[in-house]
């Protein structure tokens, strides 16, 4: 917004994304440039690895909106590039000795967002087998085990966090099954360490200039950095150490991966793969679930209508994975809460050469916003769009550049197949025994870095399956994003 400054600006993006991005588009339209200053939000400065950009810093961020303009950034796989999941914090290529303190950021949280062109073309082809449906559905048992086993400490009556009891079970479900049961006790600890590294990285204070001083978030990020680098290499050594051809843990099938020339994963890859699918694998699937408790609770007629199809298609069982082909409102319903509320709002680009978009020319080294939240939002594909109504899904065939929760194009995210189907079966076993309810008075906030989550977490009172709900009206600013009764 003009007035502010960059800083100005960059302050009020922070403090509320969307609500900044959706004033940006309704008074620019739907390609806006943010600032232009040397400070940026995720651009680390001039060339960062991977043969990535050499070009000046502080060219500009570009918020993006619309079909055409995603197609058009989401193909162009070698024009539009991705950066290390630190983003800024990343040591630059011109840094000649990066010190002891800040060499585990050089593969932490790297992997497949890390790397561009051929080296991500490589990384994807070898990562793949680990996502075929065979493998994915072979991790169902493991979901519904852990699920059932977070459930029975549920107690009728009692109000608990359960985004805090999702992100529990999600990261508990990504450790079985990324690291297998072998390293199950240092892969919770893993767990432990990135959720609270993410939790500092996504915090406002890593936009305010800091040093690896004691007792600031900056040290505390080192920190966790080298704990969770060690604990990932010392995994990665043991799999590598008992290798075996009939693993079915994500890892172990990283680690024997052979590319057409036969070459294999480093360590540093092993490593940067492995913590980026942990925390993506997890936390998506946390919001997803919290935002899809939330509006069911608020949408009574939508839980009954969900409630009778799982009674005819399950009966009480555990779904299975042919089961949850033949739950078409079940579907719907993980859709409309993916579209209304979409656990990743914005996905973020730096553009790698001088290029015109839709008539708007952006100089290399540019940062981009694609704003899937704004996307989901556009009322011609969308009628009533603010509206949580899982039926449009009866009639609605968006393109992949209209409706993309997981992205779209040679970037959308390779784990997309296992968040859905960890989803849904997570939902239909919850609501097969339970309901849940909005105390009164409550109120819901979100809060929004790389992913969108209820600020504070999301209190639920457990209730019967078979006990009326009250609906609670709700205050907060998730009022804001999605309709919800008076």
């Amino acid at each position: 917004m003009r007035g502010v400054g960059a800083i100005g600006n960059m302050l009020q993006f922070a403090r509320d994304p969307i609500g900044y991005v959706t004033k940006v588009f309704e008074r620019f339209g739907p390609i806006a440039l943010m600032v232009r200053a040397p400070t940026s939000i995720s651009n680390p400065g001039p060339g960062w690895g991977s043969g990535q950009l050499r070009t000046a810093e502080g060219k500009g961020v570009v918020l993006v909106n619309g079909a055409e303009a995603n197609r058009e950034v989401l193909m162009a796989h070698d024009r539009y590039h991705m950066i290390a999941l630190t983003g800024r914090l990343y040591p630059t290529e011109q840094e000649q000795d990066v010190s002891e303190r800040r060499k585990p950021l050089l593969r932490t949280m790297t992997g497949l967002f890390h790397i561009n062109g051929n080296e991500h073309r490589r990384g994807r082809r070898l990562l793949m087998p680990a996502f075929y449906k065979t493998r994915i559905d072979a991790y169902r048992d493991d979901m519904l085990a852990l699920t059932d086993e977070m459930l029975g400490r549920w107690k009728k009556g009692e109000t608990r966090d359960v985004h805090g009891d999702m992100t529990e079970l999600t990261l508990r479900i990504a450790t079985k099954t990324l690291f297998g049961e072998d390293e199950r006790e240092r892969g919770v600890r893993l767990s432990r360490l990135m959720q609270a590294w993410l939790e500092i990285m996504m915090s406002p204070f890593q936009l305010i200039p800091q040093g690896d001083w004691p007792g600031t978030p900056r040290r505390r990020f080192l920190d966790l950095t080298r704990e969770i680098d060690l604990e990932t290499a010392t995994i990665v050594r043991n799999k590598r150490a008992r290798a075996s051809g009939d693993a079915k843990d994500m890892l172990s099938m990283l680690i024997a991966a052979r590319d057409e020339d036969g070459s294999l994963l480093d360590e540093d890859e092993l490593i940067g793969h492995a913590g980026t699918i942990f925390a993506a694998g997890h936390e998506t699937s946390t919001n997803a679930l919290a935002w899809t408790y939330l509006l069911l609770s608020q949408h009574p007629a939508v839980m009954h209508d969900l409630e009778d199809e799982l009674d005819g298609v399950l009966r009480g069982a555990p779904p299975t994975v042919e089961d949850l082909a033949k739950l078409p409102f079940l579907d719907a319903v993980v859709k409309e809460s993916l579209r209304i509320l979409p656990p990743v709002p914005m996905h973020p680009r730096i553009v790698a050469e001088d290029h015109t978009l839709m008539g708007h020319f952006l100089p290399a080294g540019s940062e981009l916003f694609i704003s899937i939240f704004h996307m989901h939002r556009d009322p011609d594909v969308f009628p009533s769009p603010d509206i949580f109504s899982p039926k449009r899904w009866e009639t609605a065939k968006p393109t992949v550049f209209e409706y993309n929760p997981f992205s779209a194009g040679p970037r959308m995210c390779i784990g997309a197949s296992f968040a859905t189907m960890e989803i849904k079966l997570v939902l239909a076993t919850m609501m097969q025994r339970f309901r849940l309810e909005l105390p009164a008075r409550s109120r819901v906030d979100h809060r929004v870095a790389i992913s969108m989550a209820p600020s504070g977490g999301l209190r639920m009172t457990i209730r019967d399956r078979h006990e009326s709900v009250k609906q609670s009206r709700v205050s907060g600013k998730v009022r804001s994003l999605v309709k919800l009764a008076d």
